[in-house]
């Protein structure tokens, strides 16, 4: 018997240590050398009904021979008790690994060979290292049309694939402009209207505050499939963040690519589109915000990414509008999470300090959608959004989207919970905003703890435009500690956000 037909029993371990991963597993090295097993080798676990590819490390001294250590992640994905009796079984080298060596030739892949890297990756039998090498040669090496569009296709196939009844619409933002939270505020007005909206929306990678981070301020996010199913079928819209039967590949992809520091638009472009495909969209608008210091920082990209976004949405017959804005200053005065949550609640309340920004650019989205899935006429889509959102209705939509999450619908904007440790950042002269550094204002903001820290974050009480006498307060830093506090004001020393002429 060679070693990948040989099966090995070994007990559970549990080892309280969290390694970011599912998917390694430790073994001692006497196992090791018994069973031909070496660092990084990939095994078959079996554990009653479940099975996963795993990575092994080894180890002296945290399992004895006869165990096998078990991590936190792996211990909350699959509830495996101590001392289980665990089957494992050394696997091959993948077949995927030879067509990423195929692509690293820049050779052109048929879909059978992307399915199977994105299958692979999908069941961990293919480690972090080859998904590098995987995303390096398929997306800075400018793969064809028909290679995105197949890499899409597998993406939102290896997981679960929704099929809602009726009109399924969504809205998306290729983001990187702080703020601009209109997610949430279009979702109620777009449920006023029957329409079925199951938005799915990301957290925060480099920013202050991804819409999931945002709404979880009000509500839980976290949903099994057969959960979003209930809710859509019960109340028509909903906001969560994915879940991991969502094009579950994604999820590794995006943490590797983040390691690379950079991300082509192509890549994040097949990341939005495999979930729209995977959630059974039918009509989309996509929002690209243009600002020199945004993620999109030129006219000239954002025509590139709405031309692929166009030429997938015919590819998967999903009707979609794609618009292009240039955003002088972040929408909305809140940069954080439960900063942006009350700027939400207050324009869905049509409170008078709410930001009307926000409340602009919400209602020109949502009446786009309104008339893109032909819900109401042509020209006539911002005024229909406006009218519910004045009369409260797309309050009481939220209040019922709250409450259906597991949240409380009686939570007021005045009454959110903002950071305990305050400072005011006053204007050392007189004159005019002439812009903010929107990057340098996320980094402040990380450096008081958002998105972790759900009530970290910044203020903008001035925006691009206004006037200010010397004194005036121009930002508002908030945290829960004084040590973040600290850190954020010597980021400020070196990191500009306001220029004033």
């Amino acid at each position: 018997m060679n070693n990948f037909e040989q099966k090995i029993l070994l007990r559970s371990k549990m080892i309280d240590i969290s390694t970011g991963y599912p998917w390694i597993i430790a073994l001692s090295e006497p196992d090791a050398r018994r069973y031909g097993i070496r660092a990084g080798d990939t095994l078959l676990l079996k554990w009653r009904h479940h099975s996963t590819a795993v990575s092994v490390d080894l180890t002296t001294s945290l399992v004895k021979p006869g165990q096998v250590g078990l991590f936190r992640e792996i211990k909350r994905q699959y509830k495996i008790p101590h001392d289980e009796l665990i089957e494992f079984k050394l696997l091959e080298h993948p077949i995927s690994l030879k067509v990423i060596q195929k692509k690293l030739l820049d050779k052109k892949l048929t879909y059978q060979e992307i399915f199977g890297v994105i299958r692979d990756i999908v069941r961990h039998r293919i480690d972090d290292i080859s998904i590098a090498f995987f995303v390096s040669s398929f997306f800075f090496k400018k793969p064809s049309l028909q290679e995105i569009y197949y890499l899409t296709k597998a993406m939102a196939e290896t997981g679960y694939l929704f099929k809602f009844k009726g009109r399924v619409v969504d809205k998306h933002s290729t983001g990187g402009l702080p703020g601009n939270r209109v997610t949430p505020i279009i979702l109620p007005i777009i449920g006023v209207f029957g329409l079925t909206m199951p938005k799915t929306s990301s957290r925060a990678v480099t920013s202050a505050a991804g819409t999931a981070d945002t709404f979880e301020v009000l509500a839980p996010v976290y949903f099994s499939a057969k959960q979003v199913e209930r809710l859509i079928k019960k109340h028509k819209v909903c906001l969560v963040w994915g879940s991991k039967e969502i094009a579950p590949a994604d999820d590794r992809i995006i943490r590797v690519a983040y390691h690379l520091t950079i991300e082509p638009f192509s890549k994040m472009v097949v990341s939005i589109m495999a979930k729209k495909v995977a959630m059974g969209i039918k009509y989309l608008v996509v929002d690209i915000p243009v600002n020199p210091t945004a993620k999109v920082n030129s006219l000239r990209e954002a025509k590139k990414i709405r031309s692929l976004f166009l030429y997938l949405a015919r590819k998967f017959k999903i009707k979609t509008e794609v618009t292009i804005n240039f955003a002088a200053d972040p929408v909305g005065r809140g940069v954080g999470p439960a900063l942006e949550a009350r700027d939400i609640l207050r324009v869905l309340e049509q409170k008078k300090n709410r930001p009307f920004d926000l409340e602009r650019k919400s209602v020109k989205l949502a009446g786009r959608l309104l008339e893109l899935s032909g819900k109401v006429k042509r020209g006539e889509g911002k005024k229909k959004a406006r009218e519910v959102l004045k009369r409260g209705l797309a309050w009481k939509k939220m209040q019922e989207i709250i409450k259906a999450q597991g949240g409380n619908p009686n939570i007021d904007s005045e009454g959110l919970s903002q950071g305990k440790i305050v400072f005011e950042v006053k204007a050392g002269k007189r004159g005019v905003v002439n812009s903010i550094q929107n990057q340098n204002l996320v980094e402040i903001c990380r450096l008081l703890g958002a998105p972790f820290i759900k009530k970290a974050g910044i203020y903008l009480n001035k925006s691009v435009g206004d006037r200010i006498k010397k004194g005036e307060t121009l930002f508002t830093l908030y945290t829960v500690s004084q040590l973040r506090m600290n850190l954020a004001k010597e980021g400020l020393k070196k990191l500009k956000i306001y220029y004033i002429s």
